[in-house]
């Protein structure tokens, strides 16, 4: 995610990708059949579409709308306690593919179904990948494998490569991100690049384009057994291995330019079935405000915070719904699979939409990561999101302000799951807790600490449920309650 102001930072594995549009299927949401396995990735660019035309954001009234929504601290907890114990017992993961996933599907179906909601499984097939061997670098007699230092980006092709090594890009300015970075470089050499500046997948493909036999993508910020996985967003088209690597390789590989360095990866890719849950109150109008956030985690943590964080507060907002009148709009609530294998579950719905189904829906709200343990306050704010966006963002900045507690924006890069609505022209806003290092002048507005991160266990093991701020779940859950109250009603 990338800072408007200041910041800059570089989102991995699912928080990262520009998804192809499939042509939408008119199918049925509960009789929808898998989606195809995704194929090359467009640079897709969200603009509103003709099936879209009829969801251009409707007026926010500024003030009368029904208040009586609101998050609970000790209803999140509880949801939180429970994925905490879904990880535990699958192998301290609930990624996308795996048991954990499924049993934190059938729990908040469950969850949904007992508040009273329409609940549906929204089935797709997807690659699944994880690597059956550690993943390698190394030169010489030194080397170092996964995963205290290396692992392999997903849908890395799986080989051994030899060769000489050639950096290309100076990790301050240049990163590999260009063609014209790689007019030089040496075909049949492994080429390194520093991590940053644009997704993994478009300097993979440069480096295919220049003949390199492998790509060595170096962190120098993190430290052993902080290694997180890069998603190439698509097992298609990418023929060599490709591996990340944290600062001491990095530091060691970049005086290696010119010698030989070997990489290997040992992975399997294969078509796995998960399911989306989507739960439905219906509204005096067929007119829809969805909310959604991603329901998986990453290969290598239980993802508390990110995304059960989200996800808990989703179930609180549903709960407070559920007791109110019935609202004007129909409320949608979208539980995502596979966010972190490249926002797929998010696109299979979208896709699977018709138009009419699409146009019939006035905004999407997302919730990923909102309980940062240093955390910070952000909206949704980028400018390539469709029209009737800008209200959502100013109606998001308005709630928090309302609640004493003013927010700064982000442009995500549309690196979570609201980028699906956005590519289809559904208006799109979202709430985010923090990930980089805050600044000193964000400390200043948030209240925390400065030159730390906002969470230090971003796709690791330690992000758990001592891993969450509940206070600021609780906050962000209120300002987005306060905008689907005027919203729905």
């Amino acid at each position: 995610m990338r800072r408007l102001i200041t910041v800059i930072v570089v989102l991995l594995a699912g928080c990262n990708t520009s998804p192809v549009v499939p042509t939408a299927s008119p199918t049925p949401l509960q009789t929808v059949a898998p989606t195809a396995t995704p194929s090359a990735i467009p640079n897709a660019t969200p603009t509103a579409s003709p099936a879209a035309t009829g969801s251009v954001l409707p007026s926010i009234p500024p003030s009368g709308a029904p208040s009586g929504i609101v998050v609970d601290e000790s209803v999140i907890a509880g949801h939180l306690d429970a994925f905490q114990g879904i990880a535990d017992a699958n192998g301290g993961i609930r990624a996308a593919g795996t048991p954990g996933y499924d049993a934190s599907a059938g729990y908040v179906a469950q969850v949904m179904t007992d508040l009273g909601y329409q609940v549906e499984r929204h089935s797709f097939e997807f690659p699944f990948f994880d690597e059956t061997e550690p993943a390698s670098v190394g030169f010489g007699d030194i080397g170092w494998t996964g995963p205290e230092w290396v692992h392999a980006a997903l849908y890395s092709a799986s080989d051994y490569a030899e060769a000489t090594f050639e950096l290309v890009g100076d990790g301050f300015t240049t990163f590999g991100c260009d063609a014209s970075e790689w007019s030089g470089f040496r075909s049949g050499h492994v080429a390194g690049v520093y991590g940053g500046g644009c997704y993994m997948r478009q300097k993979v493909e440069l480096a295919q384009d220049a003949g390199a036999v492998a790509v060595v993508s170096m962190y120098l910020t993190w430290a052993q057994n902080e290694i997180k996985r890069p998603t190439l967003l698509d097992p298609a088209g990418i023929s060599i291995p490709v591996v990340v690597v944290g600062r001491e390789p990095s530091i060691a590989l970049a005086n290696q330019e010119g010698n030989m360095v070997n990489v290997f990866v040992q992975g399997d890719t294969h078509i796995a079935s998960v399911d989306n849950i989507i739960a439905t109150w219906p509204g005096q109008a067929e007119r829809t405000v969805m909310l959604g956030g991603h329901l998986d985690s990453v290969l290598d943590g239980p993802g508390i915070n990110d995304n059960g964080s989200g996800v808990a507060t989703l179930l609180s907002l549903a709960a407070s719904v559920a007791a109110q009148p019935r609202s004007q709009s129909t409320i949608k609530f979208g539980f995502w699979s596979a966010e972190e294998f490249g926002e797929l579950g998010s696109f299979a719905y979208v896709d699977a939409l018709d138009p009419t189904a699409r146009g019939l829906i006035d905004a999407y709200l997302n919730l990923d990561m909102v309980g940062s343990p240093n955390p910070g306050r952000f909206v949704y704010d980028e400018a390539s999101s469709p029209q009737g966006s800008d209200e959502l963002t100013a109606s998001l900045l308005a709630a928090f302000e309302d609640l004493g507690a003013p927010a700064g924006t982000i442009d995500t890069g549309g690196s979570s799951d609201h980028y699906a609505f956005a590519v289809a022209g559904i208006p799109v806003g979202g709430v985010f807790s923090g990930l980089a290092p805050m600044t000193t002048q964000d400390a200043d507005l948030f209240g925390g600490v400065a030159n730390e991160p906002m969470d230090s266990c971003y796709h690791l093991a330690c992000d758990t449920r001592d891993n969450v701020d509940l206070a600021s779940a609780v906050l962000l859950g209120q300002a987005m309650a306060k905008v689907l109250a005027k919203l729905a009603y």
